[in-house]
């Protein structure tokens, strides 16, 4: 299993990823209550899909960085918008 966290503006991130493709993502937002989901995830070249157990998904564009970093972008996002920047 590999988990990649961040933070960021008082709010946190931690994606764990197993070998037998599934995931749980868990985030605290500034001032919320903790959330978490999980379900299976694909990998093809270099878009990430995290398909929840409870139905619905997230799929992004993700951009290798130093090693054991990378950032997770939504498919279709803002240009403003610069992703999540995960790290072991």
């Amino acid at each position: 299993m590999s988990s990649l966290s961040m933070s960021s503006d008082g709010s946190s991130f931690v994606l764990a990823l197993t070998d037998d493709a599934k995931f749980n993502w868990s985030f605290t937002q500034k001032d919320q209550a903790p959330q978490e989901f999980g379900g299976t995830y694909t990998v093809e070249s270099n878009v990430l899909a995290l398909e929840r157990k409870d139905g619905g998904a997230l799929v992004g564009e993700i951009t290798p960085g130093d090693a054991g970093k990378f950032n997770f972008r939504m498919l279709g996002a803002d240009d403003a918008d610069k992703g999540l920047d995960f790290e072991k």
